[in-house]
């Protein structure tokens, strides 16, 4: 062998193939992932969560009558 063909060790360890594995992954993934998760919400879910938070207060006011009601 010369020097110019022989092997020099790779920094990056090879990784081991099994037979078949390419089927299963199905090759790179697309360009934009639909599952991938958006960065943070957008202007109209921002406003739902905001809504959200208020509608636990009709929910702790019937709670509390509720409560009041079957202890007196």
């Amino acid at each position: 062998m010369s020097e110019t063909e022989r092997e020099e060790p790779s920094e990056e360890p090879k990784q081991e193939s099994f037979e078949g594995e390419d089927l299963l992954l199905g090759g790179p993934a697309p360009s934009r992932d639909p599952y991938t998760p958006e960065p943070g919400p957008r202007p109209g879910e921002q406003r739902a969560f905001k809504v959200m938070r208020w509608a636990w207060v009709p929910i702790l006011v019937i709670a509390l009558l509720l409560l009041i009601a079957i202890f007196r």
